[in-house]
Protein backbone atom coordinates (compact mmCIF):
# COMPACT_ATOMS: atom_id res chain seq x y z
CA UNK A 1 0.00 0.00 0.00
CA UNK A 2 2.70 2.24 0.72
CA UNK A 3 4.26 1.21 -2.42
CA UNK A 4 1.32 2.28 -4.03
CA UNK A 5 0.91 5.89 -2.26
CA UNK A 6 4.02 6.58 -3.36
CA UNK A 7 3.84 5.90 -6.45
CA UNK A 8 0.39 7.88 -6.64
CA UNK A 9 2.66 10.92 -4.91
CA UNK A 10 5.06 10.65 -7.22
CA UNK A 11 2.72 10.92 -9.96
CA UNK A 12 1.06 13.84 -8.40
CA UNK A 13 4.24 15.68 -7.88
CA UNK A 14 5.87 15.00 -11.46
CA UNK A 15 1.84 16.46 -12.45
CA UNK A 16 2.17 19.36 -10.35
CA UNK A 17 5.87 20.12 -11.34
CA UNK A 18 5.06 19.76 -14.54
CA UNK A 19 1.91 22.16 -14.19
CA UNK A 20 4.37 24.55 -13.00
CA UNK A 21 6.66 24.40 -15.82
CA UNK A 22 4.21 24.84 -18.36
CA UNK A 23 2.38 28.09 -16.21
CA UNK A 24 5.68 29.38 -16.27
CA UNK A 25 6.05 29.29 -19.83
CA UNK A 26 2.83 30.29 -20.45
CA UNK A 27 3.58 33.25 -18.35
CA UNK A 28 6.97 34.12 -20.50
CA UNK A 29 4.72 33.89 -23.15
CA UNK A 30 2.24 35.87 -22.56
CA UNK A 31 5.05 38.34 -21.59
CA UNK A 32 6.71 38.05 -24.68
CA UNK A 33 3.09 38.93 -26.58
CA UNK A 34 2.99 42.02 -24.49
CA UNK A 35 6.55 43.05 -25.03
CA UNK A 36 6.29 42.68 -28.47
CA UNK A 37 2.47 44.23 -29.07
CA UNK A 38 4.12 47.32 -27.06
CA UNK A 39 7.45 46.89 -29.46
CA UNK A 40 4.78 46.97 -33.03
CA UNK A 41 2.88 49.81 -31.59
CA UNK A 42 5.95 51.69 -31.00
CA UNK A 43 6.84 51.75 -34.19
CA UNK A 44 3.58 52.07 -35.84
CA UNK A 45 3.54 54.95 -33.97
CA UNK A 46 6.45 56.49 -35.01
CA UNK A 47 5.90 55.59 -38.62
CA UNK A 48 2.46 57.31 -38.01
CA UNK A 49 4.64 60.44 -36.39
CA UNK A 50 6.83 60.36 -39.14
CA UNK A 51 4.40 60.62 -42.18
CA UNK A 52 2.27 63.32 -40.19
CA UNK A 53 5.69 64.83 -40.12
CA UNK A 54 6.24 64.52 -43.66
CA UNK A 55 2.58 65.11 -44.75
CA UNK A 56 3.24 68.87 -42.83
CA UNK A 57 5.93 69.75 -44.99
CA UNK A 58 4.07 69.12 -48.00
CA UNK A 59 1.43 71.15 -47.14
CA UNK A 60 3.70 73.67 -46.08
CA UNK A 61 6.11 73.38 -49.39
CA UNK A 62 2.62 73.91 -51.24
CA UNK A 63 1.84 76.76 -49.19
CA UNK A 64 4.72 78.66 -49.88
CA UNK A 65 4.99 78.01 -53.12
CA UNK A 66 1.55 79.41 -53.63
CA UNK A 67 2.55 82.18 -51.58
CA UNK A 68 5.71 82.71 -54.09
CA UNK A 69 3.10 82.62 -56.98
CA UNK A 70 0.85 85.27 -55.42
CA UNK A 71 3.31 87.01 -55.00
CA UNK A 72 4.76 87.38 -58.25
CA UNK A 73 1.23 87.19 -59.78
CA UNK A 74 0.80 90.44 -57.53
CA UNK A 75 3.90 92.14 -58.68
CA UNK A 76 3.51 91.50 -62.08
CA UNK A 77 -0.15 93.34 -61.83
CA UNK A 78 1.45 96.07 -60.37
CA UNK A 79 3.41 96.82 -62.88
CA UNK A 80 0.81 96.62 -65.62
CA UNK A 81 -0.86 98.92 -63.34
CA UNK A 82 1.86 101.41 -63.05
CA UNK A 83 2.09 101.06 -67.27
CA UNK A 84 -1.51 101.57 -67.65
CA UNK A 85 -1.29 104.73 -65.15
CA UNK A 86 1.77 106.28 -66.98
CA UNK A 87 -0.14 105.90 -70.56
CA UNK A 88 -3.30 107.53 -69.49
CA UNK A 89 -1.15 110.42 -67.65
CA UNK A 90 0.50 110.49 -71.19
CA UNK A 91 -1.83 110.55 -72.84
CA UNK A 92 -3.86 113.47 -71.02
CA UNK A 93 -0.27 115.26 -71.23
CA UNK A 94 -0.72 115.58 -75.51
CA UNK A 95 -4.58 116.26 -75.54
CA UNK A 96 -4.66 118.70 -72.35
CA UNK A 97 -3.41 121.57 -74.94
CA UNK A 98 -6.54 120.90 -77.52
CA UNK A 99 -9.09 120.12 -74.63
CA UNK A 100 -7.88 123.68 -73.36
CA UNK A 101 -8.11 124.94 -76.87
CA UNK A 102 -11.50 123.52 -77.12
CA UNK A 103 -12.93 124.77 -74.53
CA UNK A 104 -11.56 128.39 -74.63
CA UNK A 105 -12.99 128.79 -78.27
CA UNK A 106 -16.31 127.62 -76.68
CA UNK A 107 -16.21 130.51 -74.07
CA UNK A 108 -15.16 133.00 -76.76
CA UNK A 109 -17.80 132.13 -79.64
CA UNK A 110 -20.32 133.60 -77.51
CA UNK A 111 -23.21 131.54 -76.02
CA UNK A 112 -25.28 129.15 -77.83
CA UNK A 113 -28.74 129.96 -78.56
CA UNK A 114 -31.17 127.20 -78.10
CA UNK A 115 -35.03 127.07 -79.32
CA UNK A 116 -36.80 128.48 -76.36
CA UNK A 117 -33.78 129.62 -74.52
CA UNK A 118 -33.13 133.14 -73.88
CA UNK A 119 -29.17 134.14 -73.72
CA UNK A 120 -28.06 135.76 -70.83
Amino acid sequence: MERVLSERYKRAEGARVEAEASRVATHEKQRFYTETVKKVRAEVFAEQEIERRQALERRQATIHAARAHAQIALQEAKKSIEGEVKTARAELERSKDHLANEIAEAILAGPISRPGREAR
